[in-house]
């Protein structure tokens, strides 16, 4: 996706029972980040200016095993469509950090995290990531589409209207098509 976006979007499925993940040495404070913290010099430091980590301390190990919560970072829609799994027209990851690496656990979406997108005819979809940081949808959305994602009062907003809804396409480790980055909590 073209511009920042403050969502992750990662799609998944959903997995019950043994443990999914397996640890990375990485925080485990559940991915926290202040985004208003000072940085020495006055001012909020540049999300998009840190080092690639795990901030969550959790990878994804089972593989394309149909789970919700599958393969987070990694292109949604793409994979969905080469290996026939549930049509989406939206999915991403979202994390703490602007360069977490695939298969790393994103933000979790219980603590208020939400991704908004509005389609060109007007209606809003809202979309909770799960425990991973995936989102997706296989809702009707009409395109373009606008997108924001919502935390903790705060708002980060992509600054053009999107063709593609497979977020993580564009918003990965690096980033791809201009996109900076990850999808970020505001």
């Amino acid at each position: 996706m073209v511009g920042l976006l403050a969502s992750a979007l990662a799609a998944g499925c959903g997995g019950v029972g043994e443990s999914t993940h397996a640890a990375t040495g990485g925080s485990t404070d559940g991915g926290a980040v202040d985004a208003g913290a000072a940085n020495g010099g006055g001012g909020a430091p540049d999300p998009f200016a840190v080092a690639p980590t795990c901030t969550s301390g959790m990878n994804w190990t089972r593989g394309d095993h149909g789970s919700s919560e599958m393969n987070p970072g990694r292109a949604c829609i793409a994979c969905h469509t080469t290996m026939n799994g549930p049509p989406l027209t939206i999915a991403g990851t979202i994390y703490p950090t602007a360069h977490e690496p695939d298969l790393c656990d994103g933000a979790d979406g219980s603590n208020g995290a939400r991704i908004e997108i509005t389609g060109a005819d007007g209606q809003t979809l809202a979309l909770t990531p799960n425990a991973s940081g995936n989102f997706d949808s296989g809702a009707r959305v009409a395109f373009p589409f606008t997108v924001r994602v919502t935390y903790a009062g705060r708002t980060r907003a992509m600054t053009a209207a999107q063709t593609s809804g497979d977020c993580n396409g564009c918003h990965t480790q690096a980033g791809a098509s201009n996109a900076p980055g990850r999808i970020l909590l505001p």
